[in-house]
């Protein structure tokens, strides 16, 4: 890319710089929105909750990224020095290394929770995501440390008008979407033995998020892999910013979701041939108020999830309305003597 000395290079730098600026505020517009329409439920679920690994992650992965944000905006907008520009890429650039990964840290909780908190497969994540951290970071610092900026062609005119750049930035975002699709992979083989036998409210949010969150974050990084390749030297950052907001966003409403989904009632759905003449029904479960914290899951090859050894809030039911938590294919261990009733939640056991 030459010199913004030139009409021509000017007007082309100044286009690609006014779409990376849109595609900058639509990052703060969605941010900024997404707020709004879960501060009811953050105050609810997670500030006013008792310190946990899941609210110190949320809270990482939530507020850091409206500082990042603000800066992308704020550097198309200010009139800044090619040294001021340089910096002002790397804090954006380097703070997208350590927001991605702790967002990753919440899908590798919930995975290890959906897997009974199998100690082979909390190793395996952990070790999968320091693998991806030391290329993650080498390729960010490689693009970044290759960063040249040229002065504006006016006194007063804003924005960074880059000069050159390795082109290797899109090896982040393969790196990254791969050890997401290890992430997506080990949660369908734990939800397809479950989805006939079993299927709660809990379950489903967690299935469910699992899975489309991977399809957005999938078809997001494949569009930005693909301006990163394709797309003049002016265009690389189109992206960047709503790729992270997005990865905040979705990573967040994973465990806000949780809480949600577990301070209600879970309704068990029984299949229909169940041994010994237990008849099929909905049933109230227990719920998962300590997910991440106290939840404890337990497989068995031939039902599917058990919940075992939950230690919920203190339920109120009387000596007719006994009822065990532990369950295996939807058969209870002891008697019901008489209609379930929900359950209460105390906001305590919600980590």
């Amino acid at each position: 890319m030459p010199d913004v000395d030139t009409p021509a290079a000017f007007l082309n730098a100044a286009r690609s710089k006014e779409y990376v600026t849109y595609l900058d505020l639509v990052a703060v517009a969605v941010l900024a929105y997404d707020y709004l329409l879960n501060v009811g439920a953050e105050a609810e679920f997670i500030w006013f909750s008792p310190l946990s690994l899941g609210k110190v992650l949320y809270f990482l992965t939530r507020y850091p990224v409206a500082i990042v944000t603000s800066l992308a905006v704020y550097h198309q907008f200010a009139v800044l020095t090619p040294h001021q520009c340089d910096l002002v890429y790397k804090i954006i650039g380097f703070s997208l290394g350590p927001i991605t990964m702790i967002a990753e840290s919440i899908l590798i909780m919930r995975t290890w929770v959906i897997w009974g908190r199998n100690k082979t497969i909390g190793i395996s994540l952990l070790t999968g995501l320091a693998i991806c951290i030391v290329p993650v970071f080498y390729f960010l610092a490689q693009s970044l440390n290759s960063l040249v900026f040229v002065n504006p062609p006016g006194p007063n005119v804003p924005g960074c008008f880059l000069h050159t750049q390795k082109n290797i930035l899109f090896v982040v975002w393969v790196i990254i979407t791969g050890y997401e699709s290890l992430i997506l992979i080990l949660t369908l083989i734990r939800f397809a033995p479950t989805w006939r036998s079993k299927r709660t409210t809990l379950l489903q949010t967690i299935y469910r998020d699992g899975l489309f969150n991977y399809v957005y974050l999938c078809v997001l990084s494949i569009c930005n892999v693909v301006v990163l390749i394709a797309a003049p030297r002016g265009y690389t950052t189109l992206l960047s910013a709503l790729q992270l907001v997005m990865h905040s966003i979705l990573s967040s409403r994973v465990l806000l979701n949780l809480r949600q989904a577990a301070s209600a009632p879970q309704v068990v759905t029984i299949p229909e041939s169940i041994p010994h003449g237990v008849q099929s029904g909905g049933l109230f479960q227990s719920n998962w108020g300590s997910i991440f914290v106290t939840t404890e899951m337990e497989v068995h090859a031939d039902s599917g999830i058990a919940l075992r050894s939950m230690r919920p809030s203190k339920q109120h039911f009387s000596s007719e309305d006994d009822y065990e938590e532990t369950m295996s294919y939807g058969k209870p261990t002891r008697g019901v003597n008489s209609p379930a009733s929900p359950a209460t939640t105390s906001h305590s056991d919600i980590p």
